[in-house]
């Protein structure tokens, strides 16, 4: 018998699998792909920088991950230097992601296990906890500066325009 999957409200339909085509180019497709997963995870930055929902930190990051290796798949497809520019920060987000990641990941073990330990156990735990939650706040701040840095550079418009919106110029962007 199989268990059923739960699956998380944030998840969304993996990008850009309709809109490819054999008729297409590498890079042209290449370019859908690292759009739709760019989007995609963007659209967890606003739950992500609110902080109460875990959630939208981890959806963040795993898609952050798939655009990586979207990019290193098809980075011959574009220009070396802005490619790596635009590389970096995604890499920078994904490594301000996993800081959060790490601690929520803990505190949720941790607040999971609680009630199985003794009371003593249990003040120990929680002051772990508490400490963990402070420790999670510092790790926030990176990542919502870096989220402001990116704003206050127009960098989703920046991406956007070089990888999406370069589709009908794909033969002069190289």
């Amino acid at each position: 018998m199989q268990s059923e999957k739960i699956i998380s409200t944030h998840d969304i339909k993996e990008p850009g699998i309709k809109r490819i085509s054999p008729d297409e180019t590498l890079e042209v497709c290449a370019r859908r792909i690292i759009g739709d997963y760019f989007r995609k995870m963007m659209s967890y930055k606003e739950g992500a920088k609110d902080g109460t929902d875990i959630e939208f930190v981890h959806d963040m990051r795993v898609t952050s991950r798939r655009l990586r290796a979207a990019m290193d798949n098809f980075a011959d497809c574009f220009r070396e230097k802005p490619f790596k520019k635009h590389y970096k920060k995604i890499k920078a987000i994904t490594r301000t992601m996993g800081a959060v990641r790490d601690l929520d990941v803990l505190i949720a073990r941790f607040q999971r296990e609680v009630d199985t330990l003794s009371e003593v156990e249990q003040t120990d735990i929680h002051g772990l906890i508490a400490h963990l939650r402070h420790e999670r706040e510092e790790a926030r701040k990176p990542m919502l500066t870096l989220f402001t840095e990116l704003e206050a550079t127009d960098f989703e418009t920046e991406f956007l325009a070089f990888f999406v919106g370069a589709v009908c110029n794909s033969d002069t962007e190289r």
